[in-house]
């Protein structure tokens, strides 16, 4: 083979190049200014004359755009004679649903979440109390005020530990950090519902005395977060979620995500 036929097959010319639609390079363009900013959450875009105006293109390319950031939970569109597109925040469940189906296309088992969990939660912990204690203590203490009123409501509080998880990412003030827990809060809070379900039956007492137990766990956490203590908080996270993953964990076994998301 010559040399030049050589780098012909490198790039692999003979493959076929996929053009972009109008519709998805209209998109594309919305999409840039939403995310630098350019349009705010809750800005209208043009209307759908102006935007055919602006981008010289057809109408049914201009909905067609409209539709792929509306699938994107980019924009939010009300129809009717006064209806629009108004710019949206991403609907947070939108995150989860695809972080899901990615776990669930992969094979990926509740341990290999728990341990993801187990490698980001207690770090993220020690940021909150060296990064913005106050901030990260007040918003955690008062959903954690919440949580012991819902000790009697057994999917509200599961739901509710869910969300505190969540939040501890999302309060460390690292916005991957955030994002990533909102990917994994749906795959979680399934799995706590299903150890929940297959536990052997206890009396109401005895299980707010055990949700109770947890939950001063997550009080000493806001405790130390609040201090500044850094790793104090980080240690004591890391030995919270070994000794609940032994727990809910042994419920569910090897059990993997998409038999907890079926």
């Amino acid at each position: 083979m010559s040399e030049s036929a050589r780098q012909r097959s490198k790039l692999n010319v003979g493959a076929q190049v996929r053009v972009p639609k109008t519709a998805e390079l209209v998109a594309r363009r919305v999409r840039r200014a939403i995310v630098t900013g350019e349009l705010q959450t809750g800005d209208s875009l043009p209307s759908e004359a102006q935007l055919i105006e602006d981008f010289q293109v057809s109408r049914p390319t201009i909905r067609e755009a409209i539709r792929i950031l509306e699938s994107e939970g980019l924009i939010s569109v009300s129809r009717g004679a006064r209806g629009g597109a108004r710019v949206a925040q991403p609907d947070s469940d939108m995150v989860a649903r695809a972080a899901g189906v990615a776990l669930q296309t992969r094979g990926a088992t509740i341990q290999d979440v728990y341990e993801a969990r187990m490698m980001i939660e207690p770090p993220a912990a020690r940021l909150a109390a060296e990064r913005r204690p106050a901030q990260a203590a007040a918003v955690l203490r008062a959903h954690m005020d919440r949580e012991f009123e819902l000790v009697d409501d057994g999917v509200a509080i599961t739901q509710a530990i869910a969300d505190f998880h969540r939040m501890l990412m999302e309060e460390c003030g690292n916005v991957s950090l955030g994002i990533l827990a909102l990917g994994l809060k749906g795959v979680f809070e399934r799995a706590l519902q299903t150890s929940q379900s297959m536990r052997s039956p206890v009396s109401l007492p005895e299980r707010q005395r055990q949700l109770r137990f947890g939950l001063k766990s997550h009080r000493k956490l806001v405790d130390l977060i609040e201090a500044g203590d850094g790793p104090g908080a980080q240690a004591h996270w890391q030995l919270h979620m070994e000794n609940a993953g032994r727990v809910w964990l042994s419920d569910l076994g090897p059990r993997s995500v998409i038999e907890i998301l079926e």
